[in-house]
């Protein structure tokens, strides 16, 4: 069922799958590149004319500066070439356009880099426009020319980055790799009830839509993993104190803390809890894992199934956790719910976060060393003129 090649390949009503069948998923290695169609997409007619492509991201990545858009394209001969036009549009910012020719109308090209700062999300639109008008417009009776095609040789390269924020706005997405789970180790209490089970579910719709593949690796446990298992994992970690003792060995860690006794969560700097109100509320918290700092660590915990229930509702739908942007959220019995941020530093490897840092800025960094460089031979040419008007004028004094 997680395999969605092998699914869209079957309109039956019954499959059965037993050990021989394979049900691995096939790893893609378009290393960003994408068609924007498969055959000749035509339009036809004259005046203003469109066709579009929808481009769909890993969900895991975003895009980066220097992507390029490169267009084949076709088109008839008899346009009025003074006006005739193609433009091409990313969502709805134009990226460019090009002037068309007789010369060229039976193979034409253009290639675009989409300007730089422009944030294409997961998911966008690519839109191609022709300007088409004949010479003898007004006295045609054929709606079907003028017309332009674009060939299937057309593409765009999207250069693009894993997200690398531990923060809510980055998931589930920091728990995902290729589109599938990143080594994911959950610790879940011994005993399952109605709540816990809820709560699962909620977690697990989100990152289960986000996952397109089922070749990833996810591990539930019962108890305290091992070392090395915290180590090499991102881990989720879902319960009440009572009933997952790893909660309670991750108290000192949390932004949200519980009391000494366990059975509720006490204020902190940024919000004042009172007594009885933190026995009821329940808390999603992304922190930075303490066994191993490029990983991330999943809480949701409440001082009772039914309050870490509640925390669940919060990050089981994309529109819901789209509202946040902190890496702490508290919800409360009457679907109140709060976002924090608390850690300073967001980037879950900080070295990648240095290395995009470099890679976006490149250029400037190149004109900033041609700036140093300069500014240091114009030092050492003043140092010299000086030095060499030292020398003179003592040269001069002691001929006296």
């Amino acid at each position: 069922m997680a395999n969605e090649e092998l699914m869209n390949e079957t309109d039956k009503s019954t499959e059965s799958v037993d050990e021989t069948t394979d049900t691995f998923t096939s790893s893609l290695h378009d290393n960003g590149h994408y068609q924007l169609t498969s055959s000749e997409d035509n339009v036809q007619g004259a005046g203003h004319r469109e066709t579009s492509y929808f481009i769909t991201l890993p969900n895991d990545h975003t895009n980066i500066n220097d992507s390029l858009i490169k267009l084949k394209f076709r088109y008839s001969k008899n346009l009025n070439f003074n006006r005739a036009l193609a433009t091409v549009y990313v969502n709805n910012t134009i990226v460019g356009s090009k002037k068309l020719s007789s010369e060229k109308a039976d193979g034409d090209t253009m290639t675009i880099s989409v300007p730089r700062g422009i944030a294409l999300g997961n998911s966008f639109q690519v839109r191609i426009a022709f300007d088409l008008e004949m010479l003898d417009q007004n006295t045609s009776d054929n709606a079907d020319t003028p017309w332009a095609q674009v060939e299937p040789q057309s593409s765009i390269y999207v250069k693009s980055e894993r997200g690398n924020d531990l923060l809510f706005s980055n998931y589930p997405t920091l728990f995902i790799n290729n589109q599938t789970y990143d080594n994911l180790a959950v610790v879940i209490p011994k005993k399952l009830n109605n709540y816990d089970f809820q709560t699962l579910t909620n977690i697990f719709n989100l990152i289960g839509n986000f996952s397109k593949s089922n070749t990833g690796k996810i591990q539930f446990y019962t108890g305290t993993p091992s070392k090395n298992v915290l180590r090499n994992s991102n881990v989720i970690v879902v319960g009440s104190p009572e009933n997952n003792p790893m909660v309670k060995s991750l108290n000192s860690k949390l932004y949200f803390k519980y009391s000494n006794s366990f059975n509720r969560i006490i204020s902190n700097e940024k919000l004042s809890i009172e007594k009885d109100y933190g026995k009821t509320i329940g808390t999603d918290q992304l922190l930075r894992s303490p066994y191993n700092d490029k990983k991330g660590l999943l809480v949701v915990t409440g001082p009772s199934s039914k309050a870490t229930y509640l925390a669940s509702t919060q990050i089981n739908f994309q529109k819901n956790i789209q509202q946040y942007n902190g890496d702490a959220i508290i919800v409360d019995a009457n679907n109140a719910h709060y976002s924090y941020r608390f850690k300073k530093n967001k980037a879950i490897d900080k070295s990648l976060d240095t290395k995009n840092f470099v890679n976006r800025n490149s250029q400037l960094l190149i004109y900033l060393g041609f700036a140093i460089v300069a500014l240091i031979m114009i030092g050492i040419g003043i140092f010299l003129t000086l030095r060499k008007q030292s020398i003179n004028n003592g040269g001069n004094k002691s001929g006296k």
